[in-house]
């Protein structure tokens, strides 16, 4: 017969259990998608309240034919705090279409996900 600290058995009742909450985590956070510019308020409290991280959606574009010369030359995805309420979504990409061309800024989009500490 295998012998079981009762402290294990607890230690991974607690994982179930945090693991397995339906609501709790649902109620605690929120998802969508931002467009570069976009504004992002908070629930309720003030962004000191929340944690958020954006990861980059859609950047870039498809040139069909003539993709021999084109450049994606730099992405950025990220937030800024506006005021205690709200951020700004950045999410833009530099994209060079031509060889003999500098490269121009366009907008992109952005997933979000906003989680209460």
């Amino acid at each position: 017969m295998i012998r079981r600290n009762p402290l294990s058995i607890l230690a991974m009742l607690s994982l179930f259990a945090c693991l397995y909450s339906s609501e709790s985590f649902a109620q605690n956070a929120r998802t969508g998608t931002a467009s570069d510019g976009t504004y992002i308020t908070v629930p309720s409290g003030t962004v000191n309240d929340w944690v958020i991280h954006v990861s980059p959606q859609s950047m870039g574009f498809e040139e069909p034919g003539s993709e021999g010369d084109n450049a994606l030359l730099k992405i950025e995805c990220y937030v800024v705090q506006i005021n205690q309420y709200t951020w700004q979504v950045v999410a833009r990409y530099k994209y060079r279409p031509w060889s003999n061309r500098d490269g121009t800024w366009y907008g992109g989009s952005a997933n979000y996900l906003l989680v209460h500490k």
